[in-house]
C-alpha cells in the first residue's frame, strides 16, 4: 500500500531566509523527499500562499517581529501537527533581539521618520508565544540535521542532536584553538553540531546554536573576564544571535 504523502510548509518571517536556502543547497536529496512530501507553502518554491493550509509538519524560519508576524505563528501552530523552529532567529530570537538591550523606542526613532506606525515589539524566542515540538539550531542551519529530522518524523522516531559543545567538534578536527589565543570564543558552552565551521576559519563561536545541556556558564564567563574580556565586551557577543536573555535566565 502506496504510504499517504505528509502534507509539509516551510514558512518564514522576519528573516534573511538563509535556513531556507540551506534546505535548497540539499538539491537532489530534497527532491528526493518529495516522495514522502506534498509542499504546500514555500515562498522559494511558489507564490505566495494567502490562507494557511492544514500541514502535518511546518518548519518556521525567522523572528517574531511584527503584529503580523505573532498573527502568522498562532495561525501556523492551529494548523500545524507537529512544528519545528528553523534556525537561530526562531529559536533564540535572533540578532533582531539585539535591539531589546538598547532602547528600542530611541533606537526606532534614529531608523524610521515615521516611528509611530512602525510595530516595536520586544523580541521572544518563537518558544514564547507558542508550543515548539522540534529546533533546529543555527545561523544558518545544519542541512543535514534538517534531513535527520525529517527522516525520523517519517520513521515516527525521536530526533536528538548529540549534547556536545562547539569544543569537542573544533578539537577533533584539528582546528586552532582561538580561545587559548585570547579571543572571547563561546565554544566551551555551546551546542555542537554545525561542524565548527567558524573555528575553521579562526572566527570565535559567537553561539548561533545556543546552550548544550549542563554548559559550565557562569565558569566560562568568569575565565573570559580573567583573560581580560570586560563585561561589555561579553554581553556585545552573547547578544549577537539572542544567548545573552538565555544565560542570564539561568545565572541570575
Amino acid at each position: 500500500m502506496k504510504r499517504k504523502k505528509l502534507k509539509v510548509g516551510i514558512v518564514g518571517l522576519t528573516s534573511c531566509e538563509g535556513c531556507q536556502f540551506s534546505i535548497m543547497d540539499l538539491g537532489n536529496r530534497f527532491i528526493d523527499l518529495l516522495e514522502y512530501f506534498e509542499i504546500v507553502e514555500f515562498r522559494l518554491m511558489e507564490e505566495k500562499v494567502f490562507k494557511t493550509p492544514e500541514m502535518d509538519i511546518c518548519f518556521v524560519e525567522g523572528s517574531v517581529v511584527t503584529k503580523s508576524n505573532k498573527k502568522k505563528v498562532k495561525e501556523i501552530r492551529e494548523k500545524s501537527k507537529v512544528l519545528v523552529a528553523l534556525g537561530n532567529c526562531a529559536s533564540m530570537g535572533g540578532i533582531h533581539q539585539i535591539k531589546n538591550y538598547h532602547e528600542p523606542k530611541k533606537l526606532i526613532k534614529n531608523i524610521y521618520s515615521n516611528s509611530d506606525k512602525i510595530d516595536n515589539p520586544n523580541i521572544l524566542n518563537l518558544g514564547d508565544i507558542i508550543k515548539v515540538d522540534y529546533t533546529i539550531p543555527g545561523c544558518p542551519i545544519n542541512n543535514l540535521e534538517f534531513l535527520k529530522l525529517v527522516y525520523t518524523l517519517i520513521r515516527e522516531i525521536d530526533f536528538k542532536i548529540p549534547n556536545k559543545p562547539v569544543c569537542h567538534e573544533c578539537q577533533s578536527r584539528g582546528y586552532r584553538c582561538v580561545l587559548m589565543d585570547g579571543e572571547p570564543c563561546l565554544g566551551p558552552i555551546v551546542l555542537g553540531g554545525c561542524k565548527a565551521i567558524c573555528l575553521k576559519s579562526e572566527m570565535a563561536c559567537q553561539g548561533c546554536r545556543g546552550l548544550f545541556k549542563g554548559a559550565q556558564i557562569k565558569n566560562h564567563l568568569d575565565h573570559l573576564k580573567k583573560i581580560g574580556h570586560k563585561k561589555e565586551e561579553l554581553d556585545h557577543v552573547l547578544e549577537i544571535y539572542g544567548l545573552r536573555d538565555n544565560i542570564e535566565s539561568i545565572i541570575n
